[in-house]
């Protein structure tokens, strides 16, 4: 029998003016170097036309702890910025599906819960869709 410590899912939609933010929190509370890199682009966009990097994985339940206590960053990543991971965690707002946190241009919008739950049913509770892509508006 397969078991996974990582028994929760967490979808998290970041304001494009926090993103490099974002991406020292992820580092700090990842698990390797490369998770400075965990929110690219904005694909997505709230009714007010504000765009948002979206990343949907699981986690272990310990995730929202270590999200809310002082910030030390791990030893593959000594080169974080602490000051833009804190602030970062100053922006987290976490909720679930049946209360979520709706993605707005000033907190880091969470959605926490089961690891079956899906992305989509996620993003659509953060009140998110996708931007249209550029053959889109080009047609």
């Amino acid at each position: 029998m397969n078991t996974t410590e990582y028994t929760d899912r967490v979808t998290i939609a970041v304001p494009k003016a926090h993103i490099n933010d974002a991406n020292q929190i992820a580092l700090i509370l990842g698990e390797s170097a490369a998770d400075d890199k965990t929110f690219g682009e904005p694909r997505y966009q709230d009714l007010a036309g504000n765009h948002y990097s979206v990343c949907s994985t699981v986690v272990k339940p310990v995730f929202t702890i270590a999200a809310a206590q002082p910030l030390q960053p791990p030893s593959f990543a000594a080169h974080a910025e602490l000051a833009s991971a804190s602030r970062a965690q100053q922006r987290l707002r976490i909720g679930t599906l049946n209360a979520p946190e709706k993605a707005t241009p000033d907190i880091i919008a969470v959605i926490k819960g089961d690891s079956l739950e899906g992305a989509r049913q996620h993003i659509t509770a953060l009140g998110l869709t996708p931007l249209p892509s550029e053959e889109e508006n080009t047609q």
